[in-house]
């Protein structure tokens, strides 16, 4: 998978992770839930439009498609489990970044696959 398709999937992903945040705002219970979710739903934005940015660069044209994780959290009963599939979706970003960015040249792309990560693995512990 080159930089261009990587990048591409991982818009997708976070597109989607940002519509799933968005529709748990009225699930949490409370407001420091609510909070972390905006917090979490604003980084999705973040990472999906830096790795749009990334896709110009590199004379690609980023992905306009939204992934299927929404609906995947939308289909769980409880908010319990929503925030855990939340997790196994944040996780699932780290581990595409892991799995490609020995193949990935470029330190600006590098750096940043590499600072998406820990952003992620540090949502992933503040839903926990």
């Amino acid at each position: 998978m080159g930089t261009n398709e990587l990048a591409n999937a991982l818009i997708e992903a976070e597109r989607a992770g940002g519509l799933a945040l968005t529709e748990l705002f009225d699930l949490a219970d409370s407001p420091e839930l609510r909070e972390l979710l905006r917090k979490i739903a604003h980084d999705e934005g973040y990472w999906a439009r830096e790795l749009a940015a990334v896709v110009r660069r590199e004379g690609g044209t980023p992905s306009s498609a939204t992934g299927d994780f929404a609906a995947k959290v939308r289909a769980v009963p409880d908010l319990a489990g929503k925030l855990a599939l939340l997790n196994r979706g944040q996780l699932w970003v780290v581990r595409q970044i892991e799995e490609h960015l020995p193949s990935i040249s470029g330190s600006s792309i590098r750096w940043l696959l590499q600072a998406m990560a820990a952003a992620h693995r540090a949502n992933i512990t503040l839903v926990d």
